[in-house]
């Protein structure tokens, strides 16, 4: 009787109904997204996946050419994002995207809050230490200004390459751990 009064318990505290996945487009942002996206389906919640594009501040003395090529980043990362939200609906959560621009951890928080988000998901990168000194990992940041837990997938990848033997939880059938997708395999 105690067993089933705390896990009621429970799932009133822990009631994660939204999601939102913060991620940066790289390689390691389909693991994250994939990642949140088997949280969501274990919790029947709904899922927005939100990339923050902040634009290269740009000087008068530009010319047209420079903002052609800003655009075309633009709207790069928009078929980036939208491609990565296709994916996400095949697993069969409910699934979004928001494309925003500006600051990101202000407008992640910001969203969170909008939405009504319960967890925000994001990965960490393990920047350099330029990387840390300029803050170029948004994860912290993104910590600190949330309105609601978040959760930091570690890339442990090494810089400019995704770790292809990692995965993520059991999304669609991939095993957590390589040496468990053999195991799995032999028992089948």
């Amino acid at each position: 009787m105690k067993d089933s009064a705390n896990e009621t318990l429970t799932k009133r505290l822990v009631s994660i109904r939204r999601i939102l996945v913060a991620v940066d487009l790289s390689a390691h942002s389909e693991a994250t997204a994939f990642y949140a996206a088997a949280i969501a389906k274990n919790f029947d919640a709904r899922l927005t996946i939100v990339h923050v594009y902040d634009p290269v501040p740009v000087c008068e003395y530009t010319c047209e050419s420079t903002y052609t090529v800003l655009e075309k980043v633009r709207e790069d990362l928009e078929e980036l994002l939208d491609r990565l939200t296709k994916k996400i609906q095949t697993t069969g959560v409910i699934c979004r995207s928001a494309f925003l621009i500006g600051a990101p951890a202000e407008q992640i928080a910001n969203l969170a809050r909008d939405i009504g988000a319960d967890l925000i998901v994001t990965a960490s990168h393990h920047p350099t230490f330029l990387g840390r000194v300029f803050k170029l990992d948004k994860a912290t940041s993104i910590l600190h200004r949330a309105p609601c837990p978040v959760l930091i997938c570690q890339d442990e990848s090494t810089p400019g390459q995704c770790s292809k033997d990692r995965s993520f939880g059991s999304v669609r059938g991939v095993a957590a751990h390589p040496s468990q997708s053999s195991r799995d395999s032999k028992s089948h």
